[in-house]
């Protein structure tokens, strides 16, 4: 294809030919030939620098090692895929677009794991192959494989520009460490890195039956707190079927699990790291994270109105508590609600409450497990992969977040029209922790026994792990500073 035709597919892909398309070639004179070339160029410039000036790479294969598409972040499509989705359709226009303007066939190699995405990109940089362009691992495992080196610095690739909108900033503001290096990148080209993120369920329809009013004008002016969550939430037992004990027929509060306590903390706006005062990022649990953690522990997670699966029930029986349709509030990942789109009640979404009306906005934690990023691998081609994720990423934004909000999310799964706005600041919401993700002193696990356990042990856990913690944080964070990668 020449670069003129692949210049305007891409002036149409954007909406932008059509008023020159309707001038029609039939020119009655050559003023009109010259005025509707000006009208043409006009409109049908566009607008950034890498499609006026597309490269042909003659038909080479863009080849991604995905690890992802159990999940449904899909990459490329088959005629396996099932067409009239429009997720599938999204990701089928972004291919096509991109396809058609690099000259390029994107293709994927699929496996099973994440740690098999990385250990495959390690082996071939090391062996200096080239076999693979990208890989799309979850956000976990590439934060833990970065300090191997291997991977290709972002900003060192010219065909590609992390400013750009499509990008998200999050992640990279958070991996980034003062290094001025980038090793994974997320944004509108993937959505699982949007779906990942924690929020809260809420049964629509049982809320309105007890008398509550719906929380979402509480999330609107910012006083959704852990209060105004509790004063619903702590009432919600009660023995529906009369037999003197809490069981799976009854009505709940609130539904959840261990993790329960280090994402409401998350939730009310304080995370596990800082920068101490020489600048270094630091494991610092202040007097708020403890009053914040006091509070889940101490009193949602032992009161009656909350399960805790793993003490009662299980998660086989627990996770389908909420769907009986007997549960005020349940949390997920905000993807989660592609699952329940056959419940026979309405449900709406939240982000978890604040800590008090104070707190500046709403923090969703990234469950880094199944939040998507494409890393480049060295020895890979650097800038035909940079050229191949930019315009997969603009393309993406044209449609593909639209696709998996307004049409597959909310419509077919949360059914509520007020949702479409809380779907929007989950997504602002989200932030990622550090010691979540990485498991710096097994900090997180702890915290899930003592919310199956019941006790607070915060304060003995922190002086036990920080040390080792903090060691881990200094030898990971100086690897990345100073190692040569990309």
């Amino acid at each position: 294809m020449t670069v003129l035709k692949r210049l305007l597919f891409i002036a149409l892909a954007a909406a932008m030919l059509l008023p020159a398309l309707a001038c029609g070639s039939d020119s009655g004179s050559s003023g009109e030939t010259t005025a509707a070339a000006e009208t043409t160029e006009a409109v049908t410039e566009p607008p950034y620098e890498f499609l006026k000036n597309p490269e042909d790479f003659g038909g080479r294969e863009f080849k991604v090692l995905n690890g992802a598409y159990t999940k449904g972040d899909y990459i490329d499509l088959d005629d396996s895929v099932k067409r009239g989705d429009v997720i599938v359709e999204a990701i089928y226009d972004r291919n096509l677009k991109t396809e058609e303007l690099l000259n390029i066939k994107i293709a994927t190699v699929n496996v099973n794991s994440d740690s098999t995405v990385m250990r495959k990109l390690n082996e071939a940089a090391l062996a200096g192959s080239g076999d693979f362009d990208a890989g799309l691992p979850c956000l976990e495992h590439a934060a833990k494989w970065m300090t191997k080196q291997f991977l290709v610095d972002f900003r060192e690739v010219e065909s590609i520009d992390i400013e750009n909108p499509w990008w998200g900033r999050t992640t990279v503001e958070t991996f980034d460490f003062d290094s001025g290096k980038v090793y994974m990148i997320d944004g509108e080209i993937n959505f699982w890195d949007d779906l990942s993120t924690i929020c809260l369920y809420f049964n629509k329809d049982l809320l309105t039956n007890v008398g509550f009013e719906l929380p979402y004008d509480k999330v609107r002016d910012g006083s959704w707190t852990y209060d105004a969550f509790r004063e619903i939430e702590k009432d919600g037992y009660l023995d529906l079927n009369g037999n003197g004990e809490a069981d799976k027929d009854d009505r709940y509060g609130y539904i959840t699990n261990g993790s329960n306590a280090f994402n409401m903390v998350t939730g009310m706006g304080s995370l596990t790291t800082r920068k101490n005062s020489d600048g270094d990022i630091e494991f610092i649990l202040d007097d708020d994270y403890f009053a914040k953690f006091d509070l889940v522990i101490d009193v949602l997670s032992n009161s009656k109105s909350t399960v805790i699966m793993e003490r009662k029930f299980g998660y086989d029986l627990g996770n389908k508590i909420f769907d009986f349709g007997n549960t005020y509030f349940m949390y997920n990942l905000i993807g989660s609600c592609l699952d329940y789109r056959s419940l026979e009640f309405d449900i709406g979404v939240l982000p978890f409450p604040k800590y008090n009306e104070e707190q500046d906005r709403y923090y969703g934690l990234v469950n880094s497990g199944y939040a998507t990023v494409y890393v480049l691998p060295l020895g890979c081609d650097a800038e035909f992969s940079g050229a191949a994720l930019e315009a997969m990423g603009y393309f993406a934004s044209l449609g593909l977040t639209e696709a998996v909000i307004d049409n597959s999310v909310l419509i077919k799964g949360v059914r509520d029209e007020d949702s479409f706005e809380m779907f929007k600041i989950v997504f602002a919401s989200k932030v990622h922790d550090l010691v979540y993700t990485l498991n710096w002193g097994g900090y997180y696990g702890r915290t899930l026994n003592m919310v199956i356990s019941g006790k607070n042990t915060l304060a003995s856990t922190y002086e036990s792990i920080k040390q080792a913690a903090d060691r881990s944080i200094a030898k990971y964070i100086d690897a990345i500073r100073t190692g040569d990668a990309g």
